[in-house]
């Protein structure tokens, strides 16, 4: 088949077998050179300073232009791009759980008479036509992994919180003391984004590839909703579960399991735009507009080559996202608020803080941070047990919260009055390097001397 060798091909080298070449049976090379020619496609060579460097957004453009796009466009571009000696038409990435989303090996029989695979001998990109077609096949293998690794991440961060116990010891610890929950006191994990699940840890892959997700859906407004609550709507249809479940950790748990359906379903959506039917027109007429199609902006600029997240990385990073928001739905639904009593207290040698925690507090926000239930305005006194949970301390031994970070979360959101929806629009941008979103935790909060 034909391939990229049509591809913004500059400079021309025409080299014709000499007589002695001849008399050794020699082929004689037709060599047609880039100015950016591939020099280097090992397995850390393939990435994403090398598509730059190497050009390859001319490559693509020019397959484009040539081929059109088609449904499932990356199986497409490799057919049309491997050998007609060793075709490869089985490459296959549009179902999660795929065996054939890779490239067998090969090798163009024509890699060895032609200069444009010089120094490449043994490597990914002799597979193909052309060199560049090695860089564009593995970044829609990286971006498929990358979905895959998502998918079952979400699953591993759900069955961990169900496992250990999470849900049944934080909604028994923040109960009121001596009183049981009524029924429907939780709200259901509505607008929890799967975008979001992987952000704000400290692995730069799992940070950022639902972000570079984004941005092609916005810079392709595509069908998928991007609205910074619609964009995943984990929980849909299910109001009545509210209603079916009794109100405790049965429920969450519940909740949980339509979070992992819903997650998974969103990502089937990602997938099938990307390797499932044709999101754009089949020939382009206008070559100015190639760079907006879905087909190009799943690979420009060799997007998906580096930092694709595992999903050992990404299920903790949901879990811990996860386990954020299940506390934060649970201080909402029993309506804590926090009192940071600015008073200084009279702690023994040694003993910095035991007067605060005595009064089952917490050393933070500049003073002793009570959590309490309708404490704010309360014609009580704040330090009521009727108001405190059972084992308020639960947030730090069994969630491994930070209570400094959750009260600064909850002060920033709303002026500390509380009540505002969680920004996940501003937490996904690319350069937001936040922890948690804004308003993720949405308690109010008063300081004050008691």
């Amino acid at each position: 088949m034909l391939s990229s060798m049509l591809f913004a091909l500059i400079g021309v080298c025409l080299a014709s077998a000499t007589p002695l070449e001849t008399s050794q049976s020699l082929k004689p090379r037709f060599c047609i050179k880039s100015e950016t020619p591939v020099t280097a496609c090992g397995v850390n060579n393939l990435t994403t300073e090398n598509w730059n460097k190497f050009n390859i957004d001319t490559a693509l453009i020019g397959f484009i232009n040539t081929f059109g796009t088609s449904d499932n466009f990356p199986k497409f571009l490799v057919a049309q791009n491997t050998p007609t000696e060793n075709p490869f038409t089985t490459f296959d990435c549009s179902k999660f759980g795929s065996t054939t989303c890779s490239i067998p090996a090969l090798s163009n029989p024509d890699a060895a008479s032609n200069c444009v695979f010089d120094g490449l001998s043994g490597t990914f990109c002799v597979d193909f036509i052309t060199p560049e077609d090695g860089f564009i096949v593995q970044n829609y293998i990286n971006l498929y992994q990358g979905l895959q690794n998502h998918y079952d991440a979400t699953q591993d961060a759900a069955n961990a919180i169900t496992s250990s116990g999470f849900i049944k010891t934080m909604v028994e610890a923040l109960a009121p003391q001596k009183t049981p929950i009524s029924v429907g006191v939780f709200n259901l994990i509505a607008d929890l984004v799967t975008d979001i699940l992987p952000i704000g840890g400290e692995i730069k892959a799992a940070a950022t590839f639902m972000k570079k997700i984004r941005l092609i859906i916005k810079a392709t407004k595509s069908d998928l909703k991007d609205d910074s609550n619609d964009i995943i709507s984990i929980i849909q249809n299910n109001a009545a579960i509210d209603k079916e479940v009794s109100a405790d950790e049965a429920q969450l748990t519940q909740q949980l399991a339509n979070m992992v359906t819903g997650t998974q379903s969103r990502l089937q959506k990602i997938l099938d735009m990307i390797f499932g039917a044709n999101q754009d027109p089949q020939l382009i007429s206008d070559p100015t507009q190639i760079q907006n199609t879905y087909a190009f902006q799943n690979a420009q600029h060799g997007v998906f080559l580096d930092d694709v997240p595992q999903r050992a990385d990404l299920a903790a990073q949901m879990q811990k996202q996860l386990q954020n928001w299940i506390v934060s739905s649970v201080l909402q639904a029993m309506s804590y608020d926090v009192t940071i009593d600015t008073t200084e207290l009279a702690d023994a040698p040694g003993e910095p803080g035991g007067v605060c925690k005595a009064e089952n507090g917490f050393s933070a926000g500049g003073g002793c941070a009570l959590f309490r239930i309708n404490g704010i305005g309360s014609s009580g006194n704040i330090i009521d047990t009727k108001q405190q949970g059972n084992n308020i301390f639960a947030l730090q031994t069994t969630a491994g919260m930070d209570i400094g970070v959750m009260i600064a979360n909850a002060q920033a959101c709303n002026s500390g009055n509380g009540g505002a929806a969680t920004d996940f629009d501003d937490f996904l941008s690319m350069d937001n390097t936040n922890a948690l979103p804004n308003c993720m935790f949405n308690f109010k909060v008063k300081v004050t001397q008691l």
